[in-house]
């Protein structure tokens, strides 16, 4: 695979959290957001996707059987519970569009360029939402105050806000911090805000000596001392454990996005590798890591830690390693196969999640750019990048695969 193909195929997540503005990380602030769109309710489509010919898709082979549609994203999309939910950037606003995993468009809504941050989460009875941010005017003359507003991520029914927001997105899920003036670093102490009702769950301002990591489907993960802990809706504590080995507690982070398929999710801090998470019990699922994903088919774990991935069995057994010349970057698995990138090199590497061999999964008849999937759904449904575009790989068999010429 070409150097520039492979690049552009890198998530758009590592860039870093954001709302509206600047992002959490204490950037001074740019220009002024953009003002708020004019419709920024959200409008129920219920229509298929644009479907895509299967000539205009290099897929894996395993995807090829698949119909694929056109959701129009130009961000990688995340997913919760079978719905994706990503945007497209317009010439004078966002347009967010959430698509089953069977390719029909749920709804769509509108937002400011600015506000690239939203959150999939859990709401009240367990619903999963989307949280959108948006621009309000403010008390002070001139400015544009950040909100937040709560949706049912399938019917886009409004649950709750908006609500002013505490500051651009700090940490993963609904978790706030106020710019500083520090030209690089920190932003200043995080605010988590609870997925029931949109208030203030927890500020670390009030933690004598604990640090806020992230809101995960409703559970807040923070330290305490040497511990980690997780919390509930209603604040009550779901698990406690110590800290993986080696973490210091105040650089202690949540490494990359939570796959709401699993919630495993790799503690760590800047500089070392941490250890893998099941954020829903507290279980250690694995140690000395870097990123994790999962293949459902096999239901095998990959655990990448610098050069040396791994594949592990639901009991923790090492099923295989594979040693790589160079550091690796985990984009995601499924569908038997674990995809990540060389980022020195520039190329992309995918290895077979039964035995943990490089593979070929495309067709090397053809030619052009590869989609490279990003995304799995439990179900096997993927956000594939091509370039700059992203197209979603649906549950539903292509009734015309036969008969292909």
């Amino acid at each position: 695979m070409r150097r520039r193909s492979v690049l552009a195929a890198l998530p758009l997540g590592l860039l870093g959290l954001s709302a509206c503005g600047p992002d959490g990380g204490g950037e001074p602030a740019g220009p002024a957001p953009a003002a708020p769109v004019e419709h920024p309710e959200p409008v129920q489509v219920g229509e298929l996707a644009e479907v895509v010919e299967y000539t205009e898709v290099r897929l894996p082979l395993e995807m090829t059987p698949m119909v694929v549609v056109d959701p129009g994203w130009t961000a990688v999309p995340l997913q919760l519970d079978g719905i994706f939910l990503g945007y497209r950037e317009e010439e004078e606003q966002l347009r967010f569009l959430a698509v089953d995993q069977d390719g029909t468009v749920l709804w769509r809504a509108d937002r400011p360029l600015s506000c690239t941050g939203y959150v999939l989460t859990r709401g009240p009875k367990k619903t999963p939402i989307a949280v959108l941010a948006d621009l309000a005017a403010a008390e002070q003359e001139g400015a544009w105050a950040m909100t937040l507003t709560a949706y049912d991520l399938r019917t886009a029914e409004p649950l709750w806000g908006p609500v002013e927001a505490p500051g651009p997105q700090a940490a993963p899920g609904l978790v706030y911090a106020a710019p500083t003036d520090q030209a690089m670093g920190e932003g200043g102490p995080r605010t988590a805000l609870s997925g029931v009702t949109g208030e203030v769950l927890l500020a670390e301002v009030d933690l004598a000596d604990g640090r806020i990591l992230g809101e995960h489907l409703g559970a807040l993960v923070r330290t305490e001392g040497s511990e980690l802990l997780a919390s509930g809706a209603a604040g009550e504590e779901l698990w406690r454990s110590p800290l993986p080995a080696g973490v210091e507690p105040a650089r202690a982070r949540l490494r990359g996005t939570v796959d709401p398929t699993t919630s495993f999710a790799v503690i760590g801090d800047q500089d070392s590798p941490g250890a893998v998470i099941d954020l829903a019990d507290g279980r250690v699922i694995a140690e000395g890591a870097d990123a994790v994903a999962r293949d459902h088919v096999l239901e095998i774990t990959v655990v990448v830690s610098g050069t040396t991935v791994r594949g592990l069995e639901d009991d923790g057994t090492e099923k295989w390693t594979h040693e790589d010349p160079e550091p690796l970057q985990l984009l995601c698995a499924g569908e038997r196969l674990a995809y990540a990138v060389r980022p020195e090199e520039g190329t992309l590497v995918v290895l077979d999640t039964n035995h943990g061999l490089m593979v070929q999964p495309y067709d090397v008849d053809l030619t052009g750019p590869l989609a490279v999937p990003q995304v799995f759904s439990a179900d096997t449904a993927a956000a594939v990048r091509i370039e700059e575009q992203f197209f979603l790989v649906t549950t539903e068999f292509d009734e015309d695969f036969g008969l292909r010429e």
